[in-house]
């Protein structure tokens, strides 16, 4: 599934270290942000587990949550797990571009589901 991202100009109220805003659309990142609000991006820094990016993999936009493991392989995780169908689990040899880190609150990582 891909996430339904709308580009949101500068506005006076963005947080420090925000560089743009990103409308999202979808449900795919529910509870923690709903279809229509607006989240902070920036593309400094880099991630850590549990942290959430946009990312482009196999020619696709997706927002994810990012995990990695001792081996490299990369878990990008939907935070609404109505949706986990759309997490991947991606080798350490797949290509993956990171585009944007969202400014949000730390939020645990999912785990392994059955």
């Amino acid at each position: 599934m891909r996430a339904k991202l709308d580009l949101v100009h500068r506005r006076p109220d963005m947080p420090e270290g925000a560089e743009f805003g990103i409308r999202i659309a979808d449900d795919s990142l529910a509870p923690a942000v709903r279809p229509g609000e607006v989240v902070y991006a920036s593309s400094r820094g880099r991630l850590r587990p549990g942290d959430v990016g946009i990312f482009r993999v196999d020619g696709r936009l997706l927002c994810r949550q990012y995990a990695e493991d001792s081996e490299g392989n990369i878990y990008l995780f939907t935070l609404n797990r109505e949706r986990r169908e759309g997490d991947l689990m991606l080798s350490a040899s797949t290509p993956v571009t990171l585009y944007a880190k969202l400014l949000l609150d730390p939020l645990p990582l999912p785990g392994i589901e059955e």
